[in-house]
């Protein structure tokens, strides 16, 4: 195919697209982003039913730019379990105050606590991944562990080893799951604290793990003081939203986002953290993935605005972040004929791009074409600066429908955006320079 063909081919397969935006303009990916990652919203998770509130929002989207229910009144209702934090999270080491997040970050499934007076036994690191000394420990101690908290102190760990690193990492990570000292609760001592994961919330542990950084921690704690205040959601009631434009033909493209999020991380006694709104603990998500849902709504104008050839499908998600609920449970009870879907493009993490774009699962049978064809296109008009191409992994809602019908994942790269799974992803780092370009190289994909 010609340069000049390919020029043409862009061209009119984004002519709807121009005919609602101005070139470059982002005030509508904008607002939907600022209105998603705003206060209102609690995070988009469970707490306070953000995610509900949310999905409320899109459906009002969708009614005002005229497009088609796809569910009833655009709802596919469905429930999983879940953990939210709907009140007061602080801890206290001898009379000191921990900012919470930045200093200290509970598991978002830790049990409801309020205690200032907690016992703390300390276990040397090298006694937790001995085995045979574990055991050793936890008989000797084991009537006075039920009800303290115990302190492992992570931060000095050295490993000789790929193997000692691998015991480590399985050790710690089996720790999260089951707690093997009957204990209250679990503090790890951390040089940087890892990232907020609602991972493990379908189930109801029975104890506190909080990660702390160890620079932080005395090396006599005298007195340690804990409050979180959480709920395990049974059956929480959440909701996929969908809607199409009907096209010429009823072979359709189908647009995916999840507009969920982490939720918060309670209510913080000390509101000096920079991150904080107030005293909540927002997980804002602008980047992810209020960018994504702000890309489909976008492509949803542009398929009203010039009626498309192929049935265009718009699906957002909730449950993402939880393990891919939402979009297992559309892919297990579908709204539609997947044998008709001639493409599935799942937009996540969309803020950025300075460095172009990833695109999973780009080599597959029945994708690759659609892959070089952006891949030429994009040589020709020079939109992105790359298009790298990545293997099908379980990393996003794509992962849901690889069994049903051709999938591919498309994600920016490059230029800071703020923190990952962060209080600090909001809309203020949320660079938007580069969005119309590959939003109307996305909106070629499936033609």
């Amino acid at each position: 195919m010609s340069k000049n063909r390919l020029i043409v081919l862009l061209l009119s397969l984004s002519v709807g697209l121009s005919v609602t935006l101005q070139a470059q303009d982002t005030t509508y990916a904008r607002t939907i982003i600022r209105t998603l990652a705003g206060d209102a919203m609690h995070g988009r998770g469970a707490s306070y039913g953000g995610d509900s509130l949310a999905a409320a929002y899109l459906r009002s989207e969708l009614i005002r730019l005229g497009v088609e229910p796809l569910a009833n009144n655009y709802y596919q209702s469905y429930t999983f379990n879940t953990f939210s934090m709907e009140g007061p999270c602080w801890m206290k080491v001898n009379n000191r105050q921990l900012k919470v997040y930045d200093e200290f970050r509970p598991t978002l499934w830790s049990s409801t606590i309020n205690d200032d007076d907690i016992e703390v036994v300390k276990v040397p690191i090298e006694t937790f991944l001995d085995g045979t000394l574990l055991q050793q420990f936890i008989a000797k101690r084991k009537n006075k562990l039920s009800n303290c908290f115990i302190y492992l102190d992570c931060s000095q760990v050295q490993f000789a080893n790929q193997q000692e690193e691998r015991n480590y990492r399985q050790r710690m990570a089996e720790l999260r799951r089951r707690n093997p000292f009957g204990s209250r609760g679990i503090i790890v001592g951390l040089n940087n604290l890892n990232t907020s994961s609602p991972v493990g919330c379908d189930y109801d542990h029975g104890y506190d793990y909080i990660e702390v950084l160890a620079s932080v921690m005395p090396k006599r704690i005298k007195q340690l003081g804990v409050g979180i205040t959480s709920q395990f959601r049974r059956n929480h009631p959440t909701q996929n939203v969908l809607g199409m434009v009907r096209g010429e033909v009823d072979t359709m493209i189908v647009y995916v986002a999840h507009y969920d999020h982490l939720g918060i991380m309670g209510k913080a006694l000390n509101p000096d953290n920079e991150h904080l709104v107030g005293k909540e603990v927002i997980f804002r998500g602008a980047h992810d993935n209020a960018s994504g849902v702000a890309a489909v709504l976008d492509l949803a104008r542009m398929a009203v605005a010039e009626k498309p050839h192929y049935t265009t499908v718009f699906m957002f998600f909730s449950g993402e972040e939880s393990g891919l609920k939402g979009s297992a449970y559309q892919a297990e009870h579908p709204s539609i004929d997947y044998s008709k879907v001639r493409l599935l493009v799942n937009i996540d993490l969309f803020c950025g791009g300075e460095e172009g774009l990833m695109v999973f699962n780009a080599k597959a049978p029945n994708t690759q074409f659609y892959f070089d064809r952006m891949v030429k296109l994009n040589e020709a008009l020079q939109v992105a600066p790359e298009i790298r191409p990545r293997d099908l992994t379980p990393n996003s809602d794509h992962w849901s429908f690889r069994n049903l019908c051709p999938v591919l994942y498309v994600l920016s790269m490059g230029q800071p955006y703020g923190g990952y799974h962060s209080p600090s992803d909001d809309c203020a780092g949320c660079g938007l320079q580069y969005y119309h370009n590959h939003l109307v190289l996305i909106s070629t994909l499936g033609y």
